[in-house]
């Protein structure tokens, strides 16, 4: 029994630290100088007209609610040690956790891009790739591997992974319909790269000193760009996934962005109001695999008949048979391609922006943001204050202080637009607290964004 609390600590451990969601960076809102503002609202407007190719906007994201400081802990001095260790008080450890813990990775890169003004308003071109991970942990099974038999009982839910990846095109086209109020929308067309959702609906687990059971109940599906199918073992579980010897396009879809920007220059000098939704949108999969958990049933009743003339091999035959059933929790039977639907995760942002009557390239801005989604582990929420400057015609500045679902966060930016080109980098989430390997301690947000773009025509 100790041995396998172990490996299931450790498998924790790894997937904590390893998997980490897509988001496009929120940090360059308010710069006026940016050109890529059109993907958070298609109402702005960039200053000139742009082209980029494969080099105009690269993001990369991880989030995290847990981080290493949650799962090592000093010992002896300058040493390290697992939570499992017994030199680590259980409430102490089980205290400092979420509910549930939530990693994910992700990023989006813009392939190629261009904006220009035609027909009394402002076209965007836009080609990207998007692709996100999620997953989420509960408390109870980090208190099952900590624990063990000082509870009889663990019913665990709330086990998930989602991955959603795609390249889209997109044209938009934003314009001013009546006095200070702009209106803009982008329409995408969606290619599906990968997909894939995996839920543990029901994880039992019944312990006392003589034996332990496990019980699981989980669905899974997915689908790639091309038809595929599922290759089973010799029990007829799935033990992977094959393309089909035609290789052809089977998954697409659409998508619409919208946005308003209102100047309240009228009624309150110097505030300006803006709201959009993105991605709400659709992708069609032809080829999708189903399928869902064997129903075994595990049970361990401990080292019995060991042959103790030759006991290493005994043990270790002991072990890879206990491998071989607890690996049979995760055995899934296929259920057959049929077509899915699977929704983009749409996303919400409201903004507000003051420029300061005492030195107006100086702003200050307030912006939240909500994503939305099927799948309760893809859900966040973000709000930040801004602070922003443009001391050059060519160069502006921003730095930012929020709260997330995931924690607090301090983002900034630097945006460089002189005639000819434009480069940014900046990031939405800093890393404050790092191990001498720089491993994030307390959470696993991080943010980095760069771009380099061709500026185009004359400011406007």
């Amino acid at each position: 029994m100790k041995n396998i609390r172990y490996i299931i600590a450790a498998l924790m451990v790894v997937l904590v630290s390893s998997n980490v969601e897509a988001q496009i960076s929120t940090t360059s809102y308010f710069l006026d100088g940016a050109f890529y503002n059109y993907k958070l609202n298609p109402a702005m407007k960039p200053e000139r007209g742009f082209f980029s190719l494969m080099s105009g906007k690269f993001s990369f994201r991880t989030r995290g609610n847990v981080g290493i400081s949650n799962f090592l802990y000093p010992y002896e001095g300058n040493k390290l040690t697992t939570f499992m260790s017994g030199t680590v008080d259980k409430k102490k450890f089980l205290d400092k956790l979420p509910s549930d813990a939530r990693m994910g990775f992700g990023f989006d890169e813009t392939l190629l891009a261009a904006g220009f003004r035609m027909l009394g308003g402002y076209f965007t071109l836009d080609v990207s790739l998007s692709s996100s991970m999620t997953m989420s942990l509960p408390k109870g099974l980090f208190e099952f591997a900590k624990n063990g038999l000082s509870k009889e009982e663990y019913s665990l839910s709330g086990i998930g992974m989602n991955t959603m990846n795609y390249a889209s095109v997109s044209l938009g086209y934003s314009r001013e319909v009546i006095r200070n109020l702009r209106i803009g929308a982008n329409l995408k067309y969606l290619v599906g790269l990968a997909y894939a959702n995996v839920s543990v609906e029901r994880l039992d687990i019944e312990l006392n000193d003589k034996r332990w059971t496990v019980n699981s109940v989980a669905k899974a599906e997915g689908a790639l760009f091309s038809e595929a199918y599922a290759t089973l073992d010799k029990d007829n579980y799935i033990d992977g996934v094959e393309l089909a010897d035609k290789v052809s396009p089977s998954a697409s879809g659409f998508a619409i962005d919208l946005g308003a920007v209102y100047d309240m220059s009228d009624y309150v000098p110097g505030l300006t109001l803006s709201a959009s939704v993105v991605d709400l949108g659709f992708i069609n999969w032809k080829y999708m695999i189903k399928a869902h958990s064997a129903g075994n049933r595990v049970e361990f009743d401990g080292f019995n008949e060991l042959d103790y003339d030759d006991l290493d091999t005994a043990v270790e035959d002991e072990l890879d048979k206990l491998g071989d059933d607890a690996a049979s929790l995760v055995d899934f039977v296929y259920d057959g391609n049929s077509s899915g639907k699977t929704s983009l995760n749409a996303k919400m942002y409201m903004g507000a922006e003051y420029s300061m009557p005492f030195y107006k390239p100086l702003t200050v801005g307030l912006l939240y943001s909500k994503q939305f989604s099927s799948s309760s582990i893809n859900e966040w929420y973000e709000a930040k204050g801004y602070l922003n400057v443009s001391p050059l015609k060519w160069f502006d500045a921003t730095v930012n202080f929020g709260t997330t679902s995931y924690g607090t966060s301090f983002g900034w930016m630097l945006n460089f637009h002189p005639a000819g080109i434009n480069l940014f980098f900046g990031s939405d989430c800093m890393i404050t607290d790092v191990t001498p390997q720089f491993v994030p301690l307390n959470d696993l947000n991080a943010h980095f964004t760069f771009g380099l773009s061709l500026a185009l025509g004359k400011r406007k």
